[in-house]
């Protein structure tokens, strides 16, 4: 019993070293004309919704259009795709400027409290 809790401490550590909000707000990727949902995000990534996955590939880099709830303006952003799944998108953000981390963070730091982490 003593060798689960101890695992189950480890996974708890390892989840809250990258956690993730599961939040709503929309994004618009360069190439694609629909506004998309993501679902997830993280200081170094985020989760979209995608019906047409075509052309989005593990290692494409793509330009992103995030409006964040906490965001006056949206803020513009290269990623990188990870990984691509039935429900959508995972993206790796890359060459963040300062100002650009600054407004992933506030809005992170604002929901972290009201929404579940996974």
């Amino acid at each position: 019993m003593i060798d689960v809790r101890s695992q189950h401490l480890e996974v708890s550590r390892e989840r809250r070293q990258h956690p993730r909000l599961e939040f709503r707000c929309t994004a618009l990727f360069g190439h694609l004309k629909d506004v998309l949902k993501v679902t997830d995000l993280s200081l170094s990534g985020l989760f979209v919704e995608v019906a047409d996955k075509s052309g989005l590939d593990p290692g494409r880099l793509v330009s992103l259009a995030i409006k964040f709830p906490t965001e006056e303006k949206a803020v513009l952003l290269k990623a990188k795709i990870a990984n691509v799944n039935k429900r959508g998108v995972g993206c790796h953000f890359v060459d963040l400027v300062p100002r650009n981390f600054e407004a992933i963070k506030n809005c992170f730091e604002t929901f972290r409290d009201t929404l579940p982490l996974r």
